[in-house]
C-alpha cells in the first residue's frame, strides 16, 4: 500500500514557492514528494484561474488520491493548503508569519 510518514528519515528540503508577496515554505520531506508539492501548487493556481470555479474540496480530494504514498498525499495536502493560504492572505493584505 504505502509507507507511513514515520518510516521516513528527513531528507532534502522541499519548497513551496512564494506567491503574491507571501513567503514560501521549506519542508524536510522525502525527496520524492516534491512532485506532489508542485502538483498541489499547480492545482490551486488552476482553481484560482478558473472562470467558473469548481469545488475546491474536490480539487484537494482528487489530487490527494492521485499520490502514490501517504507521505506524498500529506505533502500534496500541505502544499495545497499553504498555497491557498498564501493567496487568501495576500488578497486581504495580511502577511504570513
Amino acid at each position: 500500500m504505502g509507507r507511513r510518514l514515520s518510516d521516513f528519515t528527513p531528507e532534502p528540503l522541499l519548497h513551496i514557492p512564494p506567491a503574491d508577496g507571501q513567503p514560501g515554505l521549506a519542508l524536510e520531506w522525502p525527496a520524492d514528494c516534491q512532485y506532489a508539492v508542485d502538483a498541489a501548487v499547480a492545482r490551486v493556481e488552476r482553481w484560482f484561474a478558473e472562470r467558473h470555479k469548481s469545488s475546491l474540496w474536490i480539487a484537494l480530494h482528487i489530487g490527494r488520491n492521485e499520490q502514490q504514498s501517504s507521505a506524498q498525499s500529506l505533502a500534496y495536502e500541505t502544499a495545497f493548503l499553504w498555497r491557498l493560504q498564501q493567496r487568501l492572505m495576500a488578497s486581504d493584505g495580511t502577511l504570513l508569519a
